[in-house]
């Protein structure tokens, strides 16, 4: 199905009318389009076209558009959009997860669509399209005893009726099968059936898998923790290196004061494990403990979320407390905090000299009584001396430093950490996967882990999602990591006679985003503002690349 538009442009190139060719056009579209009507909006300051050309495919709003410039009367031209829309592609990926055989027929009983379980059942080899073929000329069977045949015929389902057949094609054998039709109708008029196939493999495979759901229902209860998470503690400090025993003891030992403490340490290394857990060591732990992430707030927001905001001084504003407000008496853990710009980072210093704030756009100041916990994902002394990161801002908020080691640098720990990881989440998963292969150990240890341990527990997440036993083998690995350990794959010719300047494109961005994204540890925000993009541009393309992080 096709969203089209088409807009009708004067000699100038200005916009002088929009059409709609459906509904899905006109409700996302209309008010914007129509007023660039309205407004005779010149085409080139609305799309980015590609010079001269009459036709081809564009990006608007990170959505694809295919494009034709077409004559009209008076001089004027049309331009057609359409968008494809991926409503149909995404029903008939999502039925060939379906373990059983799916078939679609029309009301004529001619194919509409078979899922990949039921091309399997019947032998059909790949490439080879049944669609528009009638049942009958594709089946030897008889018509009387036809599970859709009858459902189609009745206008009623059938329900589990055991038939044997034989595909006319493919020289396939007899194949047994359970069948259940319904009839599939719109405001009473028949369009057409759907029919479920289970052959005797099917139904063993999926009485196992029953099997394996209850018995995991069952215990559920018995696997849930006996306490509700409620927040880290050094508990959850996971390894035994010498590195990071000695981060965990000085932490500690600096918990009961109420000196600022500086997190130094790369994306993914549990610094937020650690501010928590100091808060918890601390006197103040019967207070607030507020987390704020200052690379991931838009910098107009940060100040009224850390402030407050006062009702009146922008439009819109209302009376709410801000971090340092609600945090009085508890910890504040700033995030990142060399992400903030330095005019916020000015501001903070401020209040922390001054022990007092006021609410943007307040008039009273506020007594500050909060201990503040840091964070920095780089060398704070590197930071420091790009101008990134305040100078007398470091020293004010580092009087203790505490650095923690990347994952690398304590693979001796990694073993301790997938078991920890894994018994912890088993009980959410039918197979209580514990376990895993020698072999994936060795691919993990031969990783560099740029998301640190936080990455290590993706891909353990990952694995146990996909995994259909209780022990992760290599197959269940993310793509990623399998293609990290191959090592770069050789320059390859392009194909022209399949390839298009898109899919080239394409392909290339994918690359670059994959590499941004290693770069920086996986970190969003700092991806996205590496590659000079906006973070909801960055996760579109995360999502439509199906990269996994």
């Amino acid at each position: 199905m096709l969203y089209d538009i088409l807009f009708t442009l004067d000699p100038k190139g200005r916009f002088q009318s929009v059409s709609w060719g459906s509904q899905e056009a006109e409700g996302l579209y209309r008010d914007l389009f129509e007023s660039w009507a309205a407004t005779q909006r010149a085409i080139d300051t609305a799309f980015s076209l590609p010079e001269r050309a009459e036709c081809g495919r564009f990006c608007w709003e990170e959505t694809a558009f295919d494009f034709q410039f077409l004559p009209a009367p008076k001089d004027q031209r049309y331009l057609l959009l359409k968008r494809e829309d991926n409503r149909p592609y995404l029903l008939a990926r999502a039925l060939d997860q379906i373990g059983d055989g799916v078939q679609i027929y029309d009301k004529n009983a001619c194919v509409v669509y078979f899922n990949k379980a039921s091309r399997g059942i019947s032998q059909i080899p790949s490439g080879v399209s049944v669609e528009g073929r009638h049942l009958l000329d594709l089946y030897n069977l008889e018509e009387s005893v036809s599970t859709t045949m009858t459902a189609l015929q009745t206008q009623a389902p059938v329900i589990d009726r055991v038939d044997r057949f034989r595909v006319n094609d493919f020289n396939a054998a007899p194949i047994a099968s359970a069948n259940t039709s319904y009839p599939i109708f719109r405001n009473g008029e028949l369009l057409g059936a759907v029919v479920f196939e289970q052959t005797e493999e099917i139904v063993e495979r999926n009485i196992k898998k029953l099997e394996a759901t209850r018995r995991a229902l069952a215990a559920f209860p018995q696997k849930l923790p006996k306490v509700s998470f409620s927040g880290y503690t050094f508990d959850n400090v996971i390894g035994s290196c010498s590195k990071l025993r000695e981060a965990v003891a000085l932490a500690q030992r600096v918990a009961q004061q109420d000196s600022p403490i500086l997190l130094v340490g790369e994306t993914g290394t549990g610094k937020e494990i650690f501010a928590q857990s100091i808060h918890r060591a601390s006197p103040r732990r019967g207070r607030k403990f507020l987390a704020i992430n200052c690379a991931a707030i838009p910098e107009p927001l940060i100040e009224g979320l850390l402030f407050g905001t006062q009702r009146g001084s922008f439009t819109g504003s209302e009376d709410k407390a801000g971090y340092f407000e609600e945090a009085a008496g508890g910890t504040l853990f700033l995030d990142e905090l060399n992400s903030m710009s330095l005019a916020m980072q000015s501001k903070i210093l401020r209040v922390i000299q001054e022990k007092t704030f006021r609410r943007v756009g307040g008039g009273r100041d506020l007594k500050l009584d909060v201990r503040i916990v840091s964070s920095c994902n780089e060398d704070p002394f590197k930071a420091v001396s790009e101008n990134t990161f305040r100078r007398d801002l470091f020293y004010r908020l580092s009087t203790v430093m505490i650095e923690l080691p990347p994952l690398r640098e304590h693979l001796e720990d990694l073993e301790e950490l997938v078991r920890y990881h894994l018994e912890a989440t088993a009980y959410q998963f039918v197979h209580s996967i514990t376990q895993m292969e020698a072999e994936v150990y060795g691919l993990l240890r031969a990783y560099h882990w740029p998301g640190n341990v936080r990455e290590l527990f993706h891909v353990l997440d990952y694995a146990q999602n996909v995994a259909d036993s209780g022990i992760i083998e290599v197959r269940h690995l993310p793509p990623y990591l399998l293609k990290h350990h191959a090592g770069p794959e050789p320059p390859q010719e392009i194909d022209f006679s399949r390839e298009t300047l898109q899919s080239l494109m394409d392909r290339y961005e994918q690359e670059i985003i994959s590499k941004a994204l290693d770069h920086c540890g996986f970190n969003i925000s700092q991806t996205a503002q590496t590659l000079g993009i906006l973070r909801q541009s960055l996760q579109y393309r995360i999502r439509k690349y199906g990269l996994i992080f």
